[in-house]
Order: C-alpha cells, then sequence, then structure tokens
C-alpha cells in the first residue's frame, strides 16, 4: 500500500528528489561565488572565532579559513547525499527508525527510502545555507577594521536554522509515528 493512500499527503511533496537537489546545486554555486567574491579582498590572516559581542578573538590563516569552508560544503554534501546512500546499504537491525518493520517492510522500503532521501537533502540545503551564511557574516566582518561579526544578523539565522531543525525532525518523527489504522 502506497504511503499517501495510507493518510500522508505529504508523501507528495517528500517524494521529488528534484527540488532539493536543484536549491543545494544553488547553495553550492553560491558557495562558488561567495569564494570567488571574497578571496582576493581578504587580508592573509582573518579573523575566524568571534565572542559573543561579534569581537573577534580568534584568527586563522585565509587558506585555513576557505579549507574550513569547503570543508563545510563537504560535510553538508555528504549529510545531503551520503547519508541517504548509507541508509539504504544497512540492514533493517542497523537502521533506527519508529515502527521499522512496518515502514521498511518490502511494500514501504522504496517509499520509506525516498522519504528519507528527500528529507535529508532538505536538512543538508538547510546545513549548507546556514554555514554559507555564517561564512559570509564571517568575510564581511573581515572587510571592516577592526572585524566584527554582525551578531543583528547572525543570531536571527541561528535561531531560524534551529527552528527549521527542530520543526523538521518533529515532522519526520510524526511521519514514522504512525503506522495503517492509527
Amino acid at each position: 500500500m502506497r504511503a499517501e493512500g495510507l493518510g500522508y499527503p505529504e508523501y507528495r511533496l517528500m517524494s521529488n528528489t528534484r527540488l532539493p537537489s536543484s536549491v543545494f546545486f544553488l547553495l553550492l554555486l553560491a558557495g562558488a561565488a561567495e569564494y570567488l567574491y571574497y578571496a582576493p579582498r581578504l587580508p592573509e590572516m582573518v579573523a575566524s572565532h568571534f565572542g559573543a559581542a561579534g569581537s573577534v578573538n580568534g584568527w586563522q590563516t585565509k587558506m585555513v579559513v576557505f579549507s574550513m569552508e569547503l570543508g563545510i560544503i563537504v560535510l553538508a554534501t555528504v549529510i545531503a547525499f551520503g547519508v541517504p546512500r548509507m541508509i539504504e546499504a544497512l540492514p533493517v537491525s542497523m537502521i533506527n527508525l519508529p515502527h521499522k518493520e512496518f515502514w521498511l517492510g518490502p511494500e514501504r522500503r522504496d517509499e520509506t527510502l525516498s522519504y528519507l532521501r528527500v528529507w535529508t537533502r532538505w536538512f543538508g540545503c538547510a546545513l549548507l545555507a546556514f554555514l554559507l551564511f555564517v561564512m559570509g557574516l564571517v568575510f564581511r566582518a573581515n572587510l571592516q577594521t577592526p572585524p566584527r561579526l554582525d551578531m543583528a544578523a547572525f543570531m536571527p539565522a541561528l535561531f531560524g536554522f534551529i527552528a527549521f531543525d527542530t520543526i523538521a525532525i518533529l515532522l519526520m518523527i510524526l511521519h514514522f509515528s504512525k503506522i495503517q489504522g492509527d
């Protein structure tokens, strides 16, 4: 039986990986543009860590900071595209999912894995967007003297990211907590 037939209309929204994959690709392009724009403008020593008030309390070389940005992109890519492949390769006994016998049964396995694939892609998009935004704040902070992180921009972004993650995780838990007949 199909998940949408079980009373899960959100399944249709979570069954196509094209949209989150396209958004992720656009974010990758934004990250490349961010690098191309800021790399020639930043000093060799970059303020890379900031205190609660936005003041600098740590420095790194420009190469290390851009290596960190690349690491962030790789991390988000692994989460968005690698984790679903790892889950698909695991035996059911190693997957932690509510009602996993129901959701990973032969008649629902493909739809469940598709849902998880799309969910992790959207999570990867949110993670990448947030981290690229923070890196942009760090880069902009280094273009002023003395460097200062814009906490008025950072804090709403942080709370927005936490809110998105909380809602996404709750929706996934609610989705998989239901079984046929609930």
